[in-house]
């Protein structure tokens, strides 16, 4: 698999499954009820195997403070072009606990660039202290292909 390609499928993970938090669908969690949240995830792709591109980086949250993340994603085809992109396994880190589901977006390919619009990430499985958390996410993101890195804006809603 070419640089370009493993980059391509890189940033469409990392953009699905890093944009963070999204609209409040009206629901409780926990108690507490939704808060709005917003931050700015970070990424590069760190291995590629199986057909997967794994990538990991860091997030600087509203609510949740510094956090990491992972995530696994489904190569892209090495081509320019409109992808519609799946991650099942995106895994957010805070120092409070975890939160665990699945992303999507839609990914513009150029050879250089990756643009990430309709992200919308949902993250339904809380451990530690996030235990009975949910965040719903919705996320836009850019990428730099040859510096592979990858940056995503979100907003949304963290149910507690």
């Amino acid at each position: 698999m070419s640089k370009g390609s493993r980059l391509l499928a890189g940033a469409a993970a990392v953009l699905t499954s890093f944009a963070l938090i999204a609209s409040a669908q009206g629901r409780m969690v926990g108690g507490i009820g939704p808060q709005a949240d917003s931050g700015t995830a970070y990424f590069a792709i760190t291995h590629s195997k199986g057909g997967l591109e794994y990538a990991a980086g860091n997030n600087v949250d509203k609510l949740l403070g510094t956090g990491a993340a992972t995530y696994a994603l489904k190569l892209l085809p090495g081509r320019n072009g409109s992808f519609r992109v799946t991650s099942k396994n995106v895994v957010f880190y805070t120092g409070k606990g975890s939160l665990s589901g699945t992303a999507t977006a839609t990914v513009d390919v150029t050879s250089t660039k990756e643009t990430i619009t309709g992200g919308k990430l949902d993250l339904t499985k809380g451990l530690g202290s996030l235990k009975g958390d949910e965040l719903t996410v919705r996320f836009t993101g850019t990428a730099d292909l040859k510096a592979n890195q990858f940056v995503f804006k979100y907003k949304g809603t963290l149910f507690s």
